[in-house]
């Protein structure tokens, strides 16, 4: 803007005192007459106000003056704007009290950045200033906290810095809306979202109340007291969540018991040095796949031709199945072109598998080419619906704890017999299960208990008194644990095998060398089942090499075979040729390598007479009883609405993807038990059984607002899964062992300490003989016991993918 010289100034300054007019009134006025709104005088006044503003500012006499004028008004804008962000209409008020699952869920911190910058544009400017306010400072800042979280795969088009770009912006997203959320919070109590969602996650992750009070303090959580508030409010949502599901006649209810230690500092007489608590866990699952309230209706058929009935005429009973029945459930395909057994062919998929995933880098092309095992009969897929029920303080592990904690479980779920007494606030709102039957998943233990229930309460009169309407549904995930148990027992247990070369626990020596005491005496289920996997893998590779080599003299190894680029049709027909003819000893461990992830009900069925024939002949008596009963039971006793109902709801899928379906009780092990008490069970002083049973409804809570959190604060890097372990160099070392020693050749001469018997055929001899009495424990005479494994379930064997 260019500037007066001295002479018009001072004949200007004239002018103005001729007229007794001060400049100040002069600008002033013609800013304020409306006559003049058009005048072009003042339009270029308006142009240069910025000029105009400026050089008040640097006025000496005038800067302060400005200053605070500027200030004042900013202060009352940004003020108004608070206001305007805090009010309720926004929809980020959040009262404890009244506390609902709905609005944690759906919290997003995008969508409050984006509301924030619409509803108050410059405020969201001014923040986003002062946060970086030495901005080339900040990014170096920036760099050094994210330079190891930004690794993108190979094929990412985005380089480096344009990752670290959108990152650095994300992080001042969150900053702004985080500063923003403290002044509402000031200014209105209520407004207070953000801190809400922060005190949940803070709490469901155990954070010492000291540290919670002290950002409550900062307007950053809620306080403590607030988050009791919204939990009891919560809880009362869940109560009646459950008792939607349960009323709908469409779930199945799934149970365990778990132990929990709380240590006293001081042991007294009240508090007594037995610090075990034991207690019992549960959930409600929906039933998918077109399963309907009137498919569960048959309580009342069942009834008539149960054998326990005291009316029930025995001569009309039809002939017992047996385990022969169940080997017909899914009859082979005679005129296969592989001319391969359904087993066989299954076992020539796992032969590719291992020589795509373990062997040279060549065959890693195939991966998308292998595709799935065949399946006999697939689950549908479909994402579990589930909740977990407030866990009781009752011994589960006996059959009186049983009697107590059904009838719980099934008045949480609003559902019962309504002609009995009952003490519950619900009272009058009891839907009557009488006409239909329960699905209730457990493991052997809960499965025994539960026949016991059945047998001592036949005389009774009430259907509900008798139990008549409980259907248990084994436990897939306890009886792959039981499958381990048994191998170990076969290949492990007896002394004299582990002696020779080419003995498992010889290979075990080679990738587990510190552990070879605690395999041989007590291995777990995880440390079993990587045992089992990995040392298959090694010898299926050793027979790929043995066979290739015998084809072409000059295949020496896996990489002289890569080297020849075979085809995928050759690696079929090499693989077939394997599963038939290298197969015969390591058969058990080939029947337990099945995995149950992709639901295919109809594999696992065909495994049941195999497993039954080595439990029987190991001496887990129990499992086989139980697994021939149940599985008569499924197809042969039951309508065909509730085998459908049982068969495709026994192994759910918690996540909705192909490849991730569980059995039941892993479930409960894994998304209950194990949450429950390690999770979010608390932590110090605040460890106790009352908080674990009072908050025990709200683990999928927690666990949705701590992945809420983790999504909207960036914090995807952290996770609980340990990446698949590196078995190049443990293969590698296991490979020169088995060429050394030749577990998959005959060798004339060759001397052996112990012969690995016949144990299905053992199995199906036992199988013949009528079974004796029940022992002192209600089991069978030699049964060795009744656990699935070698020592306590620890967290780590949850992780193992069945």
């Amino acid at each position: 803007m260019a500037t007066a010289s001295r002479t018009q100034l001072t004949h200007l300054l004239v002018a103005f005192e001729h007229q007794k007019l001060p400049i100040s009134t002069f600008l002033v006025s013609l800013l304020a007459h409306i006559d003049f709104k058009d005048h072009p005088a003042l339009d270029h006044l308006l142009i240069h106000s910025d000029d105009i503003l400026n050089a008040f500012l640097a006025h000496p006499k005038s800067s302060r003056s400005v200053m605070q004028w500027a200030n004042s008004l900013i202060k009352g804008k940004y003020a108004q704007a608070v206001r305007d962000l805090a009010d309720k209409d926004n929809g980020w008020h959040f009262v404890p009290t009244r506390a609902a699952m709905e609005k944690l869920e759906a919290f997003e911190i995008e969508d409050m950045a984006r509301q924030m910058k619409d509803l108050a544009p410059e405020l969201w400017d001014l923040i986003g200033l002062l946060l970086s306010a030495d901005k080339q400072t900040s990014n170096k800042d920036d760099l050094m906290d994210t330079d190891d979280d930004v690794d993108s795969p190979p094929k990412d088009p985005k380089t480096k810095a344009e990752k670290l770009a959108e990152r650095r912006e994300a992080l001042l997203v969150i900053k702004k809306v985080v500063v923003i959320s403290m002044l509402m919070q000031s200014t209105n109590q209520q407004s207070n979202m953000l801190e809400s969602v922060i005190g949940i996650f803070l709490h469901a992750s155990n954070t010492p109340s000291k540290v919670i009070e002290t950002l409550a303090r900062m307007g950053i959580s809620i306080s403590v007291d607030s988050i009791h508030n919204a939990v009891h409010s919560l809880s009362r949502e869940t109560v009646a969540r459950l008792r939607i599901m349960g009323q709908s006649l469409l779930v199945s209810y799934a149970y365990d018991n778990f132990d929990i230690n709380f240590p006293h500092l001081v042991p007294t007489v009240e508090n007594s040095t037995d610090t075990l608590e034991h207690t019992t866990s549960g959930g409600l699952i929906y039933m998918e796949h077109g399963v309907e309230p009137d498919h569960l209706k048959c309580s009342e058929e069942l009834w008539k031709s149960n054998p326990l009935n005291p009316e029930f005429d025995a001569s009309k009973a039809p002939p017992p199945r047996t385990v022969t029945d169940l080997e017909n459930l899914h009859p082979e395909q005679e005129d296969h072109p592989s001319g391969l057994t359904r087993r066989e062919r299954f076992n020539a998929w796992k032969f590719r598998l291992d020589l795509i995933t373990y062997g040279p880098d060549f065959f890693r092309k195939f991966h998308t080419t292998l595709g799935n095992p065949e399946m006999i009969e697939q689950i549908p897929l479909a994402r579990m619906r589930w909740a977990p029920a407030k866990s009781q303080d009752t011994k589960q592990s006996t059959v009186a704890g049983n009697l107590e904690v059904i009838p719980k479980f099934l008045e949480q779920g609003g559902v019962g017999d309504p002609s009995q007494a009952n003490n519950s606030i619900w009272e009058h709102n009891v839907l009557s299960i009488i006409p239909y039957v329960v699905l209730l998943h457990g493991d052997l233990g809960t499965g025994e208990r539960t026949m016991s229930i059945l047998q001592r309460r036949s005389i009774e009169h009430s259907p509900w008194e008798r139990y008549q309407f409980v259907i248990y549904v084994m436990g897939l995930f306890h009886l792959k644990m039981a499958c381990a148990d048994a191998i170990w027992r076969i290949f492990i247990e007896p002394k004299a095998g582990r002696d020779d070369l080419t003995s498992l626990l010889r290979f075990v020596a080679l990738h587990r060398p510190k552990e070879t005491g605690k395999i041989g005496s007590d291995p777990g289920f995880r440390r079993m089942h990587e045992v089992i996997m990995h040392t298959g893998a090694a010898l299926r590779l050793d027979a790929w090499r043995i066979e290739l080599n015998r084809r072409n003299s000059a295949w020496k190894s896996l990489e002289d075979f890569a080297a020849s680029k075979p085809s995928y049709k050759d690696l079929i027909e090499i693989s077939e040729r394997l599963a038939s003819h290298y197969v015969a000893g390591g058969e058990d461990l080939n029947i337990y390598e099945l995995r149950m992830n992709y639901g295919d009900i109809g594999r696992v069925e065909t495994l049941f007479p195999p497993w039954i024939y080595i439990f029987k002949a190991v001496g887990k008596h129990k499992y086989a009883s139980h697994m021939v009963k149940f599985m008569t039971d499924v197809h042969f006793v039951y309508p065909a609405p509730l085998r459908h109902a049982i068969r495709y709801n026994i192994l759910p899928n918690p996540k909705g993807e192909e490849g991730k379906c569980r059995g039941v009780d892993w479930v409960v092990e894994q998304m209950i038990n194990l949450p429950t008490k390690d999770t979010y069970g608390g932590r110090g002083s605040n460890y106790t059984k009352q908080r674990v049973l009072e908050e025990s409804p709200l683990i999928q809570v927690y666990n949705q607002c701590t992945s809420n959190i983790e999504r909207n604060f960036q914090l995807t890097s952290f996770t609980s899964r340990q990446a698949s372990p590196d078995m190049t160099k443990t293969l590698a070392k296991m490979a020169i062992y088995t060429q050394e020693h030749g577990p998959n050749e005959v060798r004339v001469g060759r001397k052996t300490s112990h012969s690995i018997p016949d144990i299905i055929g053992q199995g199906i001899g036992k199988m013949m003989i009528p079974e004796q009495g029940p022992g002192e424990d209600g089991g069978e005479e030699g049964d060795k016991d009744t656990s699935e494994t070698r020592g306590p379930l620890e967290p780590e064997d949850l992780l193992v993918d069945t």
